[in-house]
């Protein structure tokens, strides 16, 4: 055999060693420089996010103060504007009342016979002080033995002023429309 492998029939090829690698700069120094970059932009990036959490919480914090108040002002503006209906209402019921008064289209008789019942004295001796007006419109109607009707010119018209041997009932249509008032207010109070 020879000393020569290629005489041999065999060959091998060894490439050659790279001779250096040459990157631009100082790579460390490159490597350091991209680390502290990405750093640096994750903490922008975590600061931002940090930001942005913040400025959503006070502006959800702004939106719920909002609307407590949006909602506090529905509630008042709701409890004022039913105040406000019902003092409408028994102001329109004041002036209907007095213009059915004054036209005498008020039913006295009616007036009367409920203020009697609600009296309690059944069939005992009453005496009915009314507006002379109305003691007038009166006069032919039939009421229980011992009833007598009185003409009062100091009872207003359509008021009913009952005289039993238990006190004096009245029935005064401004202090009914009060009385009504009054019970609407309170069904209104928180």
């Amino acid at each position: 055999m020879s000393s020569d492998p290629a005489q041999d029939g065999l060959a091998l090829s060894v490439p050659a060693a790279p001779r250096t690698l040459r990157v631009a700069g100082d790579s460390r120094a490159a490597f350091v420089a991209e680390l502290r970059a990405a750093e640096r932009t994750s903490e922008y990036e975590r600061g931002r996010a940090d930001g942005e959490r913040a400025a959503l919480e006070r502006a959800a914090g702004a939106l719920d103060s909002a609307a407590e108040r949006v909602d506090q002002a529905r509630d008042s503006a709701t409890q004022a504007l039913a105040g406000a209906a019902v003092e409408l209402a028994l102001e329109i019921a004041r002036s209907i009342v007095c213009a059915e008064v004054e036209a005498a289209r008020h039913d006295i008789e009616r007036i009367v016979r409920d203020t009697l019942a609600a009296s309690g004295v059944g069939r005992g001796a009453c005496v009915v002080h009314l507006n002379p007006l109305d003691a007038a419109r009166l006069k032919h109607i039939a009421f229980r033995a011992g009833t007598k009707i009185e003409s009062d010119p100091e009872v207003q018209a359509g008021d009913v002023h009952v005289t039993t041997p238990h006190g004096v009932l009245v029935r005064d249509v401004q202090d009914v429309l009060a009385a009504i008032g009054e019970r609407l207010r309170g069904e209104l109070a928180p």
